[in-house]
């Protein structure tokens, strides 16, 4: 945030740098598209680009985002994990309505929008509902809302049947890291997302739930994970298994530790 000579200081600051970055916000924001020349300089990339050039290390969080930084190359590909003994295990109820879960910051809300009448329906008829986690509701579908804290949220997960992760394809979330899916999984949660940068390769790799293109693919299914509690189960236990040996804290540890002593 701000213009490129606010990060004066940092690029004068004698000692090591290393940048870590888990989004490609080298790129403008794509909240930024519709908004006005003031506030695309505002909220622009001239401190990323500027901290970019004055890094001794960068550091990303896929290799997409590595491909992508300009001028440069990452140091480490270090993917954003959480750590999975600090989520307790989603019960996966066979009652309906299925409880579908999506998490994320407020930036990201209008994601769902394209899904607002897939959840319309399956709430009407009492198939599933949609719970929304962020630090404001979502308002163009229906879904209830709770707040997201860093002391609870591990429990938020624990609610989900299911965690949902649609995203658009852009340059920007093709760069994006899957942490909120590896919550979902850390969770034991059934997963579906988009088929875009890494979702591919966490659910090919987890076999923890389903890619889905379009709002018919979605709802085709949140129907068959609505209605076979045993698969959400497999599914689920795929996801948590998979992220047990995905988030390799201590090897992440070391790398990162090798790379701020330089």
């Amino acid at each position: 945030m701000g213009p490129g000579w606010a990060a004066q200081a940092l690029v004068r600051f004698p000692g090591r740098v290393v940048y870590d970055l888990d989004d490609a916000i080298f790129y403008p924001a794509p909240v930024l598209v519709d908004k006005g020349a003031a506030a695309r300089w505002l909220y622009g990339p001239q401190q990323v680009l500027r901290l970019l050039a004055r890094a001794d290390a960068v550091v990303t969080s896929t290799q997409e985002l590595a491909n992508a930084l300009p001028g440069r190359t990452a140091d480490a590909v270090l993917p954003t994990v959480p750590d999975p003994w600090l989520f307790p295990r989603a019960e996966q109820r066979p009652e309906l309505p299925l409880r579908v879960g999506w998490a994320g910051t407020a930036a990201s809300l209008g994601y769902l929008d394209p899904l607002a009448g897939v959840f319309e329906r399956l709430e009407r008829e009492g198939v599933a509902r949609l719970e929304v986690v962020s630090s404001e509701p979502w308002r163009r579908g229906p879904s209830t809302f709770s707040r997201w804290s860093l002391d609870t949220a591990p429990g938020f997960f624990a609610r989900f049947d299911v965690g949902v992760m649609p995203m658009p394809d852009t340059r920007f979330t093709r760069a994006k890291a899957g942490f909120k899916m590896l919550q979902y999984m850390a969770a034991g949660a059934a997963v579906i997302a988009s088929p875009v940068g890494v979702n591919t390769e966490l659910i090919e790799r987890s076999a923890g739930g389903f890619l889905a293109t379009g709002a018919a693919e979605w709802e085709q299914a949140l129907r068959r994970l609505a209605g076979d509690v045993q698969l959400r189960r497999r599914l689920g236990d795929r996801g948590r298994a998979f992220i047990e040996g995905y988030a390799d804290l201590d090897a992440q540890a070391d790398t990162l530790a090798l790379l701020l002593s330089g």
